[in-house]
């Protein structure tokens, strides 16, 4: 039965779907979820279409003209403007319009990238030593930074990006520098960053680091990519404005108003990117208001919630909708166990069997089904491809599909399609009765609601009635983001320090899209607290030394063979038992802005809902409002 609880939180929307999530209050969550499933399908998007809804994706690149604007909707203003000296998600889109990288990751065309290669930006060149611990770039020549005081559009050069690398290293705020910098993190692979003349950028590693490239790529604030003149933290206060090498310039900011940026007229990439005269960014937090303005042509475009994609295409069937596959190697929340005692006895968590009846349990087709729309979208004649996570995120080429089970061998039975309770109860039975006194403890259940949303908050419950149904005692407990979870939680490799958490739902940024960077991020029993790596409870040096084969490795396919077994491997210990995984959803936008989903996977642009934002361009001849 539906609880009142759960009819408030859902607002009376009782669809199927919805009934479904909402059941996930109690123990009868799993036996709601399992009144529908979902499917795997083949062939492109495009040619498995029946609804007559979906727009081809078409790179357009070569009509590109200069000119029109974009406008984007932002949810928070930024807590001020430098990027490197915090990671401030508000901040990402507005730091990749002006900052650019070394490098940029190679974006796929129409479909997910792998994150496996990188292309020249700022660096024109570059080469690596023989023992694959010293890369050495060439700058790319007449790069001029935005003509403003007080750098007033001299010459970028070596300088610049050493000393965008002392500001970050040295930073007092809380930015990724332990992740990267060797000064901080004995772990860590940067030892230095110099310049030894104006064209010419040194950098040392501890060791070869197959990721790194796309490190240096990521414009996500806090991390390492985006570069920044020399003069910023003296003469050029970087918190107060934006002055860097990028398409467009920081025109004006007003506080719970909007950003305003206009085209940087001596843009050294102008001829492939950079199109739009103004990019405009209203601050409007509520989604209602967001997808009414987009409705009525104010905005170029809006990250719609998958269960009103179809409901605002019908009712403005004027808008582009494109098929997308939201690739991560993140899993984004997923169960992180405690390994230290809970009321006086061992973690139950570190007896495998346990942790293997947790992921036995989960009847995947049908939570990806309810949280990803599948069947309306089906029922649409949409086409929808699903992607189970397996101890990473989707990665194209890289996560393997524990559905193919020849290709993944016998641990794919930890991740069966509909669930195998027998099994998961027969492996827990067993384990309780092993366990002191016959009986697991009743623990905690982290989670952080009030940061991460309502999706999460659903996720989580439905996780808990899973566990509740194989037959753990167990409670809900929110976390505070700063005291608790950044303090006791994350960073803590599972010794947790709020007593009797068993598990908590983790979710973390890794510091780049790379494959190898997520295991690195994850499992690495050497990264140091600050990369949330799972802890000695996990106690296994056959993963550590995969991971040291892979950061060692820069042949691309051999290095994926080795994420390859790593997967295959923690298939069986399940270390951290990651949410099922995800669908095929949809994007929307004006057909004016053309080029908006042909690009996908570019780093310069950070979030799907500016997806195509670099090499997007305005079509006066098509749709903007109506």
């Amino acid at each position: 039965m539906v609880t009142s609880y759960w009819n408030q939180i859902l607002s009376g929307r009782l669809t199927r779907r919805r009934l479904l999530l909402a059941a996930s209050s109690g123990s009868a969550g799993a036996a709601f979820l399992a009144a529908c499933g979902g499917g795997q399908d083949t062939g492109s998007p495009a040619s498995r279409d029946s609804s007559g809804l979906l727009a081809d994706i078409i790179d357009s690149s070569k009509q590109a003209k200069q000119g029109g604007k974009y406008v984007y909707p932002a949810r928070r203003e930024p807590l001020h403007f430098d990027g490197k000296a915090q990671g401030q998600v508000q901040l990402n889109v507005f730091n990749g319009l002006v900052y650019e990288a070394l490098v940029r990751n190679k974006p796929g065309i129409g479909k997910p990238s792998s994150w496996s290669e990188v292309q020249p930006e700022l660096a024109e060149s570059w080469e690596l030593s023989p023992d694959k611990t010293q890369i050495t770039f060439k700058l790319r020549q007449r790069v001029n930074w935005q003509n403003r005081p007080p750098i007033n559009g001299r010459a970028l050069d070596a300088e610049d990006v050493a000393a965008t690398w002392t500001k970050y290293e040295n930073a007092t705020t809380p930015n990724n520098k332990a992740a990267n910098s060797n000064k901080v993190n004995p772990a860590a692979p940067i030892i230095s960053i110099t310049a030894p003349d104006s064209k010419t950028v040194v950098v040392k590693l501890k060791e070869p680091s197959s990721y790194i490239f796309q490190r240096f790529a990521s414009m996500i604030t806090g991390e390492l990519g985006s570069i920044y003149p020399k003069e910023a933290g003296a003469s050029f206060d970087a918190k107060a404005n934006q002055i860097g090498t990028g398409p467009w310039m920081l025109d004006r900011f007003e506080p719970s108003v909007g950003l305003w940026y206009k085209r940087n007229p001596e843009y050294w990439g102008a001829k492939e990117g950079g199109f739009f005269d103004e990019v405009q960014m209203p601050v409007i937090g509520e989604y209602a208001s967001r997808l009414a303005q987009f409705k009525k042509g104010a905005l170029s475009s809006e990250a719609v919630s998958p269960e009103d994609i179809i409901r605002t295409k019908k009712d403005v069937p004027a808008l582009a909708m494109y098929a997308f596959t939201a690739a991560s190697n993140s899993t984004g929340a997923s169960i992180r166990f405690g390994w230290d005692p809970i009321d006086g006895t061992p973690s139950p968590f570190l007896d495998e069997r346990v942790r293997q009846a947790l992921s036995l349990y989960m009847d995947r087709d049908t939570y990806i089904d309810a949280f990803s729309n599948v069947s309306q979208f089906e029922s649409e004649g949409l086409p929808i491809d699903t992607y189970y996570y397996t101890s990473m995120g989707y990665v194209p080429e890289w996560t393997l599909d524990p559905r193919d089970t020849r290709q993944f061998g016998q641990n794919a039975k930890y991740y069966p399609s509909k669930g195998n309770p027998e099994e998961a109860k027969k492996l827990f039975s067993a384990a309780q009765a092993a366990y002191p006194g016959g009986k697991f403890p009743k623990f905690l259940t982290g989670r952080v609601n009030a940061v991460f949303g309502p999706i999460y908050s659903k996720e989580a419950e439905v996780m808990d009635s899973y566990a509740r149904d194989l037959g753990f005692d167990l409670e809900a407990y929110p976390l505070d983001y700063n005291l608790d979870y950044l303090r006791k939680v994350v960073t803590e490799q599972g010794h947790f320090k709020i007593p009797d958490m068993g598990w908590a739902y983790a979710i973390g940024a890794v510091t780049s899209p790379d494959a190898t960077d997520f295991f690195i991020w994850r499992f690495y029993s050497k990264s140091g607290v600050t990369s949330g790596a799972l802890g000695d409870g996990a106690n296994d040096s056959s993963v550590d030394s995969m991971i040291d084969k892979a950061k060692a490795e820069f042949n691309p396919q051999a290095r994926r063979e080795i994420i390859h077994d790593l997967q295959r491997h923690l298939g069986e210990k399940q270390y951290n038992v990651t949410r099922p995984g995800f669908a095929d959803s949809f994007l929307l936008a004006w057909p004016a802005i053309e080029n908006f989903a042909t690009f996908q996977g570019d780093s310069r642009v950070v979030g799907a809902g500016a997806l195509g934002l670099m090499q997007a361009w305005y079509n006066p001849a098509k749709a903007h409002g109506s």
